[in-house]
């Protein structure tokens, strides 16, 4: 289970082209490059993110505590959340996310209930500055929500710049059919 962002673009004018274009090529043109395009720079776009910190609103993610204690960047610790981010795009949508099974509690945020942890594959479990048991009690904690998935004002404007070029090019393809 992972976080995914869907995007749709709806657009009338958009429909337009499409419908004009069919009838002169004698097909619908295909939006996949437009749509992959898309996909590829919001992948950018959301890496980006981890690499400042910020949501897509623009806001500051809270520090982790074990960022700040091990001085490195919250979310970035081997990379593998950040270096999921992937785009899959057909010829009607795209969408980008991951697949990653810990990315939700940091997209929305999460409550981890007490529980008990057990040591699985040896006889104990070394904690640091107490020593070895075989199980302890987790208090439980809450993840604060650290939204890396979603469109920034800036990520509108490249898809409708992205749009439009699209749009040039499948026009300037209509004018010399």
């Amino acid at each position: 289970m992972g976080a995914t962002l869907e995007l749709k673009i709806d657009e009338r004018e958009l429909k337009k082209l499409v419908e004009r274009a069919r009838q002169v090529l004698g097909r619908r043109p295909s939006f996949k490059p437009l749509l992959s395009a898309i996909g590829l720079e919001m992948v950018t776009s959301t890496g980006r993110r981890f690499e400042t910190g910020t949501a897509p609103d623009g806001s500051r993610w809270p520090r982790s505590l074990a960022a700040l204690q091990e001085g490195r960047q919250t979310l970035i610790k081997t990379g593998r959340l950040r270096d999921s981010i992937t785009y899959n795009a057909t010829s009607t949508d795209v969408e980008v996310g991951t697949n990653v099974e810990y990315a939700p509690p940091h997209q929305f945020g999460a409550t981890i209930p007490p529980h008990t942890i057990r040591a699985r594959r040896a006889r104990a479990l070394r904690i640091p500055g107490i020593g070895f048991r075989r199980s302890v009690k987790y208090p439980g904690s809450t993840v604060p929500a650290r939204p890396f998935l979603g469109l920034s004002t800036q990520d509108e404007t490249i898809i409708h710049n992205l749009t439009e070029d699209w749009m040039r090019k499948i026009t300037a393809r209509l004018n010399h059919a």
